[in-house]
């Protein structure tokens, strides 16, 4: 098999050219959606449980950084229950 020394991709589901739109509304000018935009007050003083930071790199199949990107995440609560 012939080495292309491309990175391995990981599955990616495209959201499109609308997504910050779509998730960020009020910062778009677009009121009416949402009170306030998802994820802007993700934790407050009421939030159990420990916090952690995540921090990383995203890059394409060719090893180029990708400027532009939205990874979700999916935690348990601080019972370590899922919704």
């Amino acid at each position: 098999m012939q080495q292309l020394g491309y990175l391995k991709e990981t599955p990616s589901q495209t959201a499109g050219p609308y997504v910050h739109i779509g998730l960020t509304p009020n910062f778009c000018d677009i009121t009416g959606v949402y009170d306030s935009d998802l994820g802007i007050e993700m934790v407050n003083d009421k939030t159990l449980g420990e916090r952690i930071t995540v921090t990383g790199r995203i890059f394409d199949g060719a090893g180029a950084l990708v400027r532009d990107a939205v990874i979700e995440i999916w935690q348990a609560d601080s019972a370590g229950l899922y919704n």
